[in-house]
């Protein structure tokens, strides 16, 4: 019963009344059979089959003349059949009436939007015919008739049209002239989708023509058409791809569409072509310069799709104009390249590589550069300005003690060695040695050092009459002859550059940052250096280079977290504070010649040897300097009667330790390496032993002028040679 009833209530015609009969009313038979199909209560129900059992009853006895229950029903709600027929007739001719009040002109002109008898609703047309007529046939239904929503998709199959690729791939191979649609591939259209069930192939013939690649829904085929054939593509033919010219028009950029063989470029199968990321290495550009570089940090290592590439060689690359950049890594040939975001109309004059073996790395816009790479590994020099390095001169000093160690001085004339013996400038084209220039003085005098046997080079590239600006536009040729690695570079611009007033400052400073950051972008360790000292004359203010060039220079240096070398102080007390000839150290009071390059190279080469006694005032120097050599056995774990450096019962000539040595070889008894400040009287204290000053024998109480000097201290062999140590006594 209840699976009837539930039945029955999904049933439009049963039980979906739920208002109460009047009990009390006796009602037609009509309406006693409706209520017994549509009251939804029992009650009801029950109270319907008694009324119309009761109005048979009392239709039977109130109509003697007429007991036929048929023509009882057939009066319906009329007292009478002669009252129903009457309305009948009325509602018939008011429908005559409207049909003749139609505009006559309208009808069967098949005119956009006229009324035709087609056009007329099922309704109507049964009122005017007395019967079914079915809305069917030409222009039975005009557009303003059609209600939203009212026609579904099962009568629409108009699917013609630009399919959108959203899973798979379609490869368009020109190079061997076909098409390929990837099992597995999905396209939508509109609003419906499709699925490739297995991969389809097609020829992809060569023409000057628009090309349409096309997949079929109804025969499951993938086919090309050209311009030729484009007005007769039908309505179960989806166009996924378009090509003109050999370029892909459409779609320009889609990860589920590739393409192989193609001549073309930026802003289609470039923007089209796959990222790539750089796992390992270092991009940076440089707007200031508009330059790209990248360098190794081990390796240079691009991560493409599911697998990678390695062994990259460092580059840079330059662009000229301001427009949108592209940087690509081809990874047949392993080099990158950048080119320009041309227009469609600029972009088919130009002929570029076939794009199948580029990856993108980086695009280059309004300013920034985009890419899906860490900002670690690729970065944007803020416009000059480079981060904040921590390059330390402490760095230097333990290369130039641990491994071998390359490096550059850059300068102008008073590097380049222009007043030095048998001076010929430096060009750009080629290395010219320059045995007399502070350069490769201080190289001579740093590999001479005891424990420094890595073979450091220094190279020589100052030129003459030279400009920073000169160096931030050459500085690639500058170091173009110099073939390995080099490790740190010495930039001592300034004599040229003529800051002397406020409006040459700041280009002074942006081309210093230049240079920094290039340097250090090709793995160069950059060491700003003041300028050499030089006197005031004529149109060149020594004072002022000093003050405003050097000092721009320190503070920049600080900026940038870069070493600063104070090589004009150490010049400048040369010249004042030694016993030297003034002409013999600056020839011509602007440029230093041999005697002056060999004194600055000494005070850069007492910057860079830690070891170094720097003497300013007056002192002793014994075995307590943890700075002095010596070849004196005193470990802890001998006894004190073996030990060769021993405690003196007192202070013998200010010193407590002597070193001791009766030995059959010449052995170093004490070494140590000073920087003289200030001329010194130099006084050692010993017996039986050899003492000399730069290899040449000392005398006691000898006169030191300003320079670097190594003191040496050998035994006399088979005799008890005993050493205390050395003062030095300003003059």
């Amino acid at each position: 019963m209840s699976n009837n009833n539930t039945e029955a209530i999904g049933d439009t015609r049963f039980y979906q009344d739920e208002t109460h009969m009047d009990y009390n009313k006796l009602y037609s038979i009509d309406e006693a059979l409706d209520a017994i199909i549509q009251k939804k209560y029992g009650k009801d129900v029950r109270y319907a089959l008694r009324v119309g059992l009761e109005r048979v009853y009392h239709d039977a006895q109130e109509n003697s003349s007429d007991n036929n229950l048929e023509v009882a029903r057939a009066r319906g709600e009329f007292d009478n059949l002669a009252q129903h027929l009457s309305s009948i007739n009325a509602n018939a001719n008011t429908a005559n009436k409207l049909a003749q009040s139609l505009d006559a002109t309208k009808l069967d002109k098949k005119g956009i939007e006229q009324i035709t008898y087609e056009m007329l609703t099922q309704d109507v047309k049964e009122k005017l015919t007395g019967g079914s007529v079915a809305v069917v046939g030409q222009n039975a239904v005009s557009t303003s008739n059609i209600v939203n929503g009212s026609v579904t998709d099962q009568k629409l199959d108009e699917r013609m049209g630009f399919g959108l690729m959203i899973a798979g791939q379609l490869l368009i191979d020109v190079t061997n002239s076909k098409v390929e649609l990837s099992n597995g591939s999905w396209f939508q259209v509109g609003k419906r989708k499709a699925r490739i069930t297995q991969t389809l192939t097609a020829p992809l013939p060569s023409t000057n023509l628009s090309q349409y690649i096309i997949y079929n829904d109804q025969t499951s085929e993938l086919y090309v058409k050209n311009l030729n054939d484009i007005t007769n593509i039908g309505n179960r033919e989806t166009i996924l791809a378009i090509m003109y010219g050999g370029v892909l028009v459409h779609p320009q950029s889609s990860p589920f569409v590739k393409t192989a063989g193609l001549k073309v470029g930026e802003r289609l199968d470039y923007i089209n072509a796959d990222w790539g990321t750089v796992i390992q290495g270092e991009i940076t550009l440089d707007l200031a310069t508009k330059t790209i570089r990248g360098r190794k940090k081990g390796d240079f290592i691009i991560s493409y799709q599911n697998y990678f590439i390695n062994g990259i060689d460092d580059f840079e690359l330059t662009y000229t104009s301001y427009f949108g950049h592209l940087l690509l890594f081809d990874r047949e040939t392993k080099k990158f390249q950048v080119t320009t975001m041309n227009s469609y109309n600029e972009y088919k004059s130009v002929q570029i590589p076939k794009t199948a073996s580029l990856i993108k790395i980086a695009e280059i816009y309004n300013g920034e550069i985009r890419h899906i790479s860490s900002n670690s590994n690729i970065f944007l020099d803020n416009q000059g300005m480079q981060r904040k390095q921590d390059i330390t001169l402490d760095q230097l000093k333990v290369d130039l003690q641990t491994k071998r160690t390359v490096i550059v001085t850059l300068g102008d004339s008073t590097t380049d060695g222009y007043r030095t013996s048998s001076y010929s400038g430096n060009v750009l084209e080629s290395l010219i040695s320059k045995p007399k220039t502070y350069t490769e003085i201080l190289n001579g005098i740093i590999n001479s050092q005891k424990g420094y046997s890595f073979n450091h080079k220094f190279y020589n590239r100052g030129f003459s009459g030279k400009t920073i600006s000169w160096l931030k536009d050459n500085l690639d040729a500058v170091l173009a002859p110099i073939t390995e690695p080099i490790d740190y570079a010495f930039i001592a611009m300034g004599i040229n550059d003529s800051i002397y007033d406020r409006s040459n400052i700041q280009a002074f400073k942006d081309n210093h940052i230049n240079v920094v950051n290039r340097l250090i972008t090709k793995g160069i360790k950059p060491i700003l250096m003041s300028t050499q000292a030089e006197f005031e004359n004529y149109k060149r203010f020594g004072s002022k280079i000093n003050s405003i060039a050097d000092n721009i220079k320190k503070d920049l240096a600080n900026e940038l977290g870069i070493p600063f070398i104070d090589y004009n102080a150490g010049t400048r007390n040369i010249l004042n504070n030694s016993e030297y000839s003034i002409k013999s150290l600056i020839p011509d009071m602007c440029h230093f010649g041999d005697l002056g390059h060999q004194k600055g190279a000494e005070f850069l080469a007492s910057e860079l040897l830690p070891r170094t006694h720097k003497i300013s005032t007056s002192q002793k120097i014994g075995y307590q300097s943890n700075k002095v050599i010596s070849d004196l056995n005193y470990s802890d774990h001998l006894s004190d009667a073996d030990k060769q450096v021993k405690w003196l019962p007192s202070k013998v000539d200010g010193f407590d330790l002597e070193g001791q040595l009766q030995e059959g070889n010449v052995k170093t008894l004490f070494e140590a390496l000073i920087y003289v400040e200030r001329p010194v009287s130099l006084s050692y204290f010993g017996d039986n032993v050899t003492v000399t000053v730069n290899d040449s024998p000392a005398q006691d109480n000898q006169t030191l002028d300003v320079g670097i000097y190594s003191i040496k201290v050998i035994n006399k062999i088979n005799q008890l040679s005993k050493f205390r140590g050395i003062k030095l006594i300003i003059q």
